[in-house]
């Protein structure tokens, strides 16, 4: 008895291996940079169709993946990932998909350099880590990326040069789906002359949370940087500046939108004929709830920095924040500043993305509230959010740091 138990040993001790196996997450490693076969070697499109089907691809060297979800990993030395055939297509139904670089704040770039369509598209979850997601060109939505009824979680990323005919030049997220961006960039994305959301569409009352996120130079007809068709949108420490709307919403519009929040964020320098910073439509007798803290809205160009479309007044909670001009339709707090903040041109003034820095003498200086809603601000660690007596208002603190640097360039 004692023999036949020892003999089950291993045999039990293979099962518990394989059951441990069974829903595991695996590692995928892309080992060339086209998007062509070549024989023994994975592609990031063979990759993602071993993480999808969890089998190795005929002829080549692709790990088979895992049904418990699977992480693809692309060596920088490899990039740029070029993308000549169609949609890189996300269908694992095992668990999340995650395609990252394998070095940590080394960008990889993925880019479609022939054809059109979309650079990703994603039905199942997945995240992007680390990536440069350029070139897409798509007929009518998502340039860069396109997610529908799943989520997409984007960490230090760069979605850039994408163009879509109808909605989301950069990003569309559709069919009650959620997108995750933070500490990344889209920027430089573009949609045709009818479209909307230049640099992110929402519709369907998906969801949309940017934190420590620059929307920064897209374009569209309504909601340069961003277009949300019902849902929620939130933003944390956030910049949306420099984005162009033909016609409404040069910083965000939205349409019949459930929530919007913003704190600590900077909605500046965008454009368009109606709502230039954000444009809220909501249909007759209705309105969208709006919160906002220690937020910022100047200095955009050609109407007012934020307006509400509707036969009802929009009405804003929250406090210590500025808005240069109130547009119609839209109630703000009573503690709400109406003044120049000062802001300096968008720049790298530290951290992953670009930022306004404030100027000296800025009235958004220690205007804010006295509890800090972040450790950091925009930029992260090294910035702590609270510098002075109250945080400034926006999304990029005044630190000491920053005041060396203003006297060294002549600002007082």
């Amino acid at each position: 008895m004692a023999t036949a138990r020892a003999s089950l040993r291993p045999l039990a001790a293979a099962l518990l291996l394989a059951v441990g196996r069974a829903g595991a997450a695996g590692i995928i490693d892309v080992n060339i940079g086209g998007d062509v076969h070549v024989s023994g070697r994975c592609t990031l499109r063979e990759a993602i169709v071993a993480s999808n089907t969890h089998a190795t691809p005929a002829d080549t060297n692709c790990w088979s993946g895992s049904d418990g979800g699977n992480t693809i990993v692309i060596p920088p030395a490899i990039a740029p990932i070029e993308v000549t055939g169609a949609p890189l297509d996300i269908t694992d139904a095992g668990g999340e998909t995650t395609i990252r670089s394998a070095v940590s704040g080394t960008r990889v770039e993925v880019r479609r350099v022939s054809g059109t369509g979309t650079v990703f598209t994603a039905s199942r979850p997945v995240a992007f880590e680390d990536l440069s997601i350029s070139g897409g060109q798509a007929d009518m939505v998502g340039g860069g990326i396109s997610v529908s009824a799943s989520t997409a979680t984007l960490t230090r990323c760069r979605v850039s040069g994408n163009h879509s005919d109808y909605a989301g030049g950069g990003i569309l997220v559709s069919d009650g789906g959620t997108l995750t961006v933070s500490d990344s960039t889209i920027a430089g994305n573009s949609t045709g002359e009818l479209g909307i959301g230049g640099g992110i569409a929402s519709d369907d009352a998906s969801t949309v949370v940017l934190a420590n996120t620059t929307v920064s130079g897209n374009s569209s007809s309504d909601g340069g940087g961003l277009f949300m068709w019902k849902g929620h949108l939130s933003l944390a420490n956030s910049t949306v500046s420099g984005n162009t709307a033909i016609r409404a919403g040069g910083g965000i519009a939205t349409y019949a939108l459930d929530t919007l929040d913003l704190v600590h964020s900077t909605v500046a320098a965008n454009s368009a004929s109606a709502g230039a910073g954000i444009r809220l439509y909501s249909g007759p007798a209705l309105a969208t709830a709006v919160t906002a803290f220690d937020s910022l809205l100047a200095g955009n160009i050609g109407s007012p920095d934020i307006e509400h479309t509707g036969s009802v007044d929009d009405i804003m909670t929250g406090d210590h924040n500025l808005i240069g001009s109130v547009g119609e339709n839209v109630t703000v707090p009573p503690d709400t500043l109406a003044c120049d903040p000062g802001l300096l041109p968008l720049a790298d003034n530290g951290g992953p993305t670009a930022t306004h820095a404030l100027a000296g003498d800025s009235c958004a200086r220690d205007a804010g509230g006295t509890i800090a809603r972040s450790e950091f601000d925009q930029r992260g660690e090294g910035h702590p959010r609270l510098a002075g007596e109250a945080v400034d208002i926006g999304a990029c603190e005044l630190d000491a740091v920053d005041l060396d640097r203003l006297f060294a360039n002549g600002f007082d």
